[in-house]
């Protein structure tokens, strides 16, 4: 027994199609929950701030202040040549494979460089016509 291909096709589209629109319902459901959250966090920080306190324990749950931190690169010459490099402060760095430098040191070596694993699967993908 045979599929129609196209059957199938047009299965997987309609069903891509539902999916999307569920998520995208579910997204803007969610951004409506996730800015009454904002404001509630805003509204206690601003608490704790003015009441010089750092939690509050309610028989709901606990709140808190907490510090995220986030380090980012804003100029990696500066970073890497002219502090990294000249302080030998290689534990600053965390080192991980470009993958396309990879992709193109295979495309002319036809080997990837040594200490590095390739993984390269297919798969199907179905575009609307």
């Amino acid at each position: 027994m045979s599929l129609n291909k196209a059957e199938v096709v047009g299965a997987y589209i309609k069903l891509r199609d539902r999916r999307a629109q569920r998520k995208a319902e579910y997204e803007a459901a969610d951004a409506e929950d996730k800015e009454k959250q904002d404001k509630i966090e805003a509204y206690l920080l601003k608490e704790f701030n003015e009441s010089g306190i750092d939690s509050i324990k309610t028989e709901f749950g606990t709140a808190y202040k907490s510090s995220r931190l986030s380090i980012t690169t804003a100029d990696k010459e500066a970073f890497f040549m002219n502090w990294v490099v000249p302080n030998q402060a290689w534990e600053f760095l965390d080192i991980k494979p470009n993958k396309t430098a990879v992709q193109q040191y295979k495309s002319v070596h036809e080997d990837i460089p040594p200490g590095l694993n390739w993984s390269e699967t297919l798969e199907v993908k179905i575009r609307r016509s």
